[in-house]
């Protein structure tokens, strides 16, 4: 070992101090790493809130699009190998971008009914859970939008070069079941 600095003591008071000086290091960065990493880590933002904050972002802009009826953000927002479950009227799973975009093509036509301007709808999703897991999410929330009936949705997305894509939206329904009479 040498210490440029000890050139004045004997080998035996160099060897010790540098052993102390070693020893101290040794002893007092694992006590500085305690004190001092939970406020680096309190300060830097976790990548999973950032990932959280993308979707949250990401699902803002999908329902946005879908209440505008703006058909190319809506439709730019999945996957080409997407698949959906529909809520009613299609019982089969709809597989890629060609079967996804020619069902929701009649169901933009049906809500627009002849009208010009939107918003067309107002979807409110309640409930909203985001789980984070590597580059997919999974959102699940569910909608009072048809009355008498819970619409539930799970949309599962894929984050890839060009952001977060819908890879799987399930939508189903069940009916409310009414509250019990208390006498």
């Amino acid at each position: 070992m040498s210490c440029a600095h000890t050139w004045e003591l004997t080998a035996f008071q160099q060897s010790r101090w540098c052993m102390s000086k070693t020893l101290l290091a040794k002893i007092c960065w694992p006590f500085a790493l305690l004190l001092f990493a939970p406020q680096l880590l309190i300060s830097q933002p976790r990548p999973a809130d950032g990932e959280q904050e993308e979707v949250r972002r990401f699902l803002s802009e999908f329902i946005t699009a879908f209440d505008n009826l703006d058909w190319d953000k809506f439709r730019n927002a999945f996957a080409d190998d997407a698949t959906v479950f529909y809520p009613r009227e299609r019982p089969n799973r709809a597989n890629g971008r060609m079967e996804v975009e020619e069902y929701f093509k009649h169901v933009f036509e049906q809500i627009r009914a002849g009208r010009s301007k939107g918003p067309y709808m107002d979807i409110q999703p309640r409930e909203l859970r985001i789980q984070i897991l590597g580059d997919v999410a999974i959102a699940t929330f569910h909608l009072d939008d048809r009355p008498g009936f819970i619409n539930r949705r799970t949309l599962v997305l894929r984050k890839t070069a060009a952001g977060w894509k819908i890879a799987h939206l399930h939508a189903s329904e069940v009916a409310r079941t009414p509250a019990p009479v208390i006498p």
